[in-house]
């Protein structure tokens, strides 16, 4: 995977599932333009010209970054509330993003790179996985993909989406990372294969009761989200052994069924116990903020989620 790409870019390819009005929407559609602004003033013809809006467009930055430092520097020393607003702001990911063009992020790389990995490891148990940091050198990372995920293809890319994901938002600074343990043999359609990924808004999902499932239909994506042990997954509505959509059978005791009866454990990355070739295709599914979000691709994330 790589890393190379700017933060302002990979701001745009997964904030572009946001809800317009959304303050990561704001500043993703703030970036474009600024993106848009820098083409065409590297196409004008006048050296001279484009220096002096360099030039300008620095100052510009560090006279933003002298009143963020001394904000930071202000709101940390107001008191117990002061140090929680300090540690609101340094968390929030508009903020972060501005904080790090500056170099005023008080946690330094490996820190943010390992409670990324913190902030996504609850759903990575949740599908029978772990990731593990095996090295950081030169903002280079190595992670291992641990757990029951590596035994199917679908599911450990899945995985190894949300950890991209994650790693996003939190570390737009690191160059590269490698992910080991990802199953590379399917016949499936790999998720982290796809160029663009968008993270979609399910409005609705965050009001599921424990136990309970609804079919989304995304433009032209349908999927069941469900709920277990307090742990929401999302499924591509779809059986593959008889290809028949899930919402016409059942959700009992974890296990998604259709209409012929084919179970699917929910937990174990949709596996059929029956049929141990036979799985579901899992989607990466993230909670910020009681905001629920699927990775879909991009012919497909346009649309508004609504519930079937």
């Amino acid at each position: 995977m790589d890393r190379n790409s700017s933060s302002a870019n990979n701001g745009q390819e997964f904030g572009a599932g946001l809800h317009a009005g959304s303050a990561e929407d704001d500043i993703n559609a703030r970036g474009e333009r600024i993106q848009r602004l820098l083409e065409r003033i590297e196409a004008l013809p006048y050296p001279g010209a484009r220096e002096l809006i360099h030039e300008c467009m620095e100052s510009v930055l560090a006279f933003y970054g002298v009143g963020l430092k001394r904000i930071l520097h202000v709101v940390s020393e107001d008191g117990a509330e002061g140090r929680k607003v300090y540690r609101d702001l340094i968390r929030d990911d508009v903020v972060k993003g501005l904080l790090l063009i500056h170099d005023l992020h008080p946690l330094d790389l490996e820190a943010r790179l390992r409670e990324a990995l913190d902030k996504v490891r609850p759903y990575l148990k949740s599908h029978g996985g772990n990731v593990e940091l095996i090295s950081l050198e030169n903002d280079v990372a190595r992670l291992r993909l641990q757990g029951t995920c590596q035994s199917c293809a679908s599911s450990s890319v899945t995985l190894e989406l949300a950890i991209r994901h994650a790693i996003e938002q939190a570390c737009p600074d690191l160059v590269h990372f490698e992910v080991e343990g990802v199953e590379e043999k399917s016949a499936l359609p790999s998720l982290a294969k796809r160029t663009v990924t968008d993270w979609t808004v399910i409005k609705s999902a965050h009001q599921l009761e424990e136990g309970a499932w609804m079919p989304v239909r995304l433009g032209e994506t349908r999927l069941v989200v469900c709920k277990l042990n307090g742990t929401l997954y999302a499924y591509r509505n779809r059986c593959p052994a008889c290809n028949m959509p899930l919402d016409t059978g059942a959700f009992e005791a974890g296990f998604l069924s259709c209409a012929l009866n084919h179970r699917y454990d929910v937990v174990r990355a949709g596996q059929c116990p029956e049929i141990p070739s036979a799985h579901l295709d899992p989607l990466p599914l993230l909670i910020q903020d009681s905001v629920v979000k699927v990775a879909l691709t991009r012919e497909v994330a346009d649309a508004a989620a609504e519930t079937v």
